[in-house]
């Protein structure tokens, strides 16, 4: 038995990563490290109780180099009866219409083909081949770039992916062992060019600053692995400790925004402070790298050290951070204000607003809507009472209304400021107005005294308000 074979077994037993039953899925990029793993898993199989099959990836960009990739791969499974799925995908055509980074296109097309492929296989596990070496350059890169927590863990060894999870057993060795295990097997493999050339940070890290740590130390290897294990665990603790701690901050929650107490956050330790704005982040954005940007989280955290006056950060993709009242405010998409001019309610039909409101108009003895949420509300009116139809639109200078059970009117400027509605939200929040602009409600908000909050003998029409919170 080889050193890559015990050890990779005990790894996966230790970390218990696949079970009998499980049906593995191995990405295979005809390179020494995948084509190692797929001779190891194919060989453990029984032993394991697992079926193995590959999955193959052409990004179409290294011409008869890269079809000769993929007929190695499927010429390796068919000669011992593997079950391969291999596509083709036009990488740069892709990149010639969306002019985007090459490495994230090619990862984000690889990865929802790996995904298609689990969904129609029902594979349980995908298994990708990164190792301990690997490991070494991930963590060099994320102190290079500036990462804060989530990139100072380092690859972890298993992660949720499309209807069961990506493992990697092969993160207990190194790429020496790989090598080894190669040579003792006989087994051929296929050298992708570009892992030569030194246009990519990571292989400048492998190529020159990897081999002088190895100098220094040559188990540095072991000691990374055994740093992030530490790291990672204590990281999932600190994280579910985390999802308690926002719920306990947490104001208001909505599709596109999140409030949190800034007094409440405070009171909690600053690690856990840490980990809260990163949580916001992780469901502010899917791309990775903003959320471990140090700047940005750290941005945010300074901007709740104080409850004095008001401050707005603009975040990447029209996102905002706002302190006021108290509270910090994170919007995920800005809202165009001139999407609200001239638009009419539709009657006996629901009509989406921004903030996540909602807003239907229908007779009383109608149909009435069954797909309220708990945060609805809902009023009574004459509808001769004013001027049809109504019309949705943005705040204008000098908007006053005549509120439900008060006696004079009041500016929308003054009730903004009375119900803590935030500046940066302010100018692009819903106003709706008679046919004659009179104002008559400003939904999620208050309604004119037109409206009553309960049935009375000549209402013939119900307005709905719902504000549909996650």
């Amino acid at each position: 038995m080889t050193k890559l074979e015990r050890k990779v077994y005990e790894y996966i037993q230790q970390y218990e990563l696949c079970h009998a039953g499980d049906r593995l899925l191995v990405a295979c990029s005809a390179g020494a490290d995948s084509m190692a793993l797929l001779h190891y898993l194919h060989q453990v199989q029984n032993q394991l109780g697992v079926s193995v099959a590959a999955v193959h990836v052409n990004h179409m960009l290294r011409g008869k180099d890269a079809d000769g990739d993929r007929h190695f791969v499927e010429t390796f499974c068919n000669e011992r009866n593997i079950p391969v799925y291999a596509t083709d995908i036009p990488i740069p055509a892709i990149l010639e219409a969306e002019h985007g980074n090459m490495q994230a296109v090619c990862r984000r097309e690889r990865y929802a083909y790996f995904e298609q492929v689990m969904l129609e296989t029902s594979s349980t596990k995908l298994v990708v081949a990164h190792h301990a070496d690997d490991q070494i350059e991930s963590i060099l890169m994320a102190l290079i770039r500036g990462s804060h927590d989530i990139g100072m863990q380092g690859i972890k060894r298993r992660r949720p992916i499309a209807n069961g999870e990506l493992i990697r057993p092969f993160l207990s060795i190194t790429r020496a062992e790989i090598q080894e295990y190669l040579q003792t097997y006989k087994q051929d493999y296929r050298e992708d060019s570009s892992n030569k050339k030194d246009s990519y940070t990571r292989n400048r890290m492998r190529h020159h600053v990897v081999p002088l740590l190895k100098d220094e130390n040559p188990k540095v290897a072991e000691a990374v692995m055994h740093y992030t294990e530490k790291v990672q665990a204590d990281e999932e603790l600190l994280q579910s400790l985390a999802e308690q701690a926002l719920q306990d901050v947490l104001v208001e929650k909505q599709r596109d925004l999140w409030k949190i107490n800034i007094n409440a956050l405070q009171n909690k330790p600053l690690a856990l402070q840490r980990r809260i704005i990163l949580l916001l982040l992780k469901y502010l954005y899917k791309d990775t790298f903003i959320v471990q940007s140090y700047t940005l989280w750290n941005s945010i955290l300074k901007l709740t050290q104080t409850t004095a006056g008001n401050a707005t950060i603009d975040l990447p993709k029209g996102a905002k951070a706002i302190r006021q009242y108290d509270e910090l405010i994170l919007i995920k998409t800005e809202v165009n204000s001139s999407n609200l001019m001239s638009a009419t309610l539709q009657f006996e039909h629901w009509t989406n607003l921004p903030n996540n409101l909602r807003v239907y108009i229908g007779r009383v003895d109608g149909d009435i809507p069954k797909d309220t949420t708990s945060q609805a509300k809902s009023y009574f009116v004459n509808a001769t009472s004013f001027a049809q139809p109504l019309h949705i639109r943005g705040r204008m200078d000098g908007d006053r209304i005549q509120l439900l059970g008060a006696n004079v009117q009041k500016r929308i400027s003054r009730l903004f400021i009375d119900d803590k509605v935030p500046l940066a939200l302010r100018e692009d929040w819903p106003i709706i107005v008679t046919n004659d602009n009179e104002v008559i409600a400003v939904p999620g908000l208050r309604v004119s005294s037109y409206f009553s909050n309960s049935k009375r003998l000549t209402d013939d029409t119900i307005f709905i308000v719902d504000q549909q919170t996650l």
